[in-house]
């Protein structure tokens, strides 16, 4: 079953879900995005600034409102196309129905929820750079023990298939410790 915006593709002469539960929908995925980890809203928070050029006062703004990050990204994008700040935005109930607001502003609301899969998937995209990235850099690569400097021979012999070899293939005059056993 294919999804879009958290809603299942219908066949053909099905109803497609009402726009503004598709907004919904992709709020809701966002919203769910920035909870996951405890760096995503953090993550959210740059990216709405990023993307939509929204000011850190008026993300601040929305936080000390307790608006959900799905809502604030919608604002952003409101804001982004009309020029209104959030508290405005806010007194004209626009958290209460996004798709309404965006029509009556004369906005395209199937651009809005296309916008907001987009920043979604971006998100996402980001959040996993940076778990891989994180992953990376923890790895440590330790030494391998010494084996001695017959191994490298013997090792070399086998990549070449020569291990019944009559004769010496190769002699070394390396200064230094002689390998072990040997005086």
């Amino acid at each position: 079953m294919v999804l879009i915006c958290g809603f299942p593709l219908l066949g053909a002469g099905a109803r497609k879900p009402e726009p503004a539960a598709t907004l919904t929908g992709a709020i809701t995925n966002l919203d769910r995005e920035a909870s996951a980890h405890d760096q995503s809203p953090m993550l959210v928070a740059y990216l709405i600034e990023k993307e939509y050029g929204t000011k850190e006062a008026e993300l601040k703004w929305a936080m000390d409102q307790k608006l959900k990050w799905g809502q604030i990204t919608a604002l952003a994008y409101i804001q982004a196309t009309t020029g209104k700040t959030f508290a405005e935005m806010s007194r004209e109930n626009a958290p209460s129905d996004f798709w309404s607001y965006a029509e009556s502003a004369g906005m395209n609301g199937d651009k809005m929820v296309h916008s907001l899969d987009l920043f979604l998937k971006q998100v996402e995209r980001e959040r996993n750079s940076r778990i891989f990235d994180r992953l990376r850099a923890s790895r440590k690569i330790y030494p391998l023990p010494d084996l001695g400097n017959g191994f490298g021979l013997f090792q070399e012999a086998l990549d070449f298939r020569r291990i019944e070899s009559p004769y010496i293939d190769k002699i070394h005059d390396v200064p230094g410790e002689l390998s072990k056993g040997e005086k």
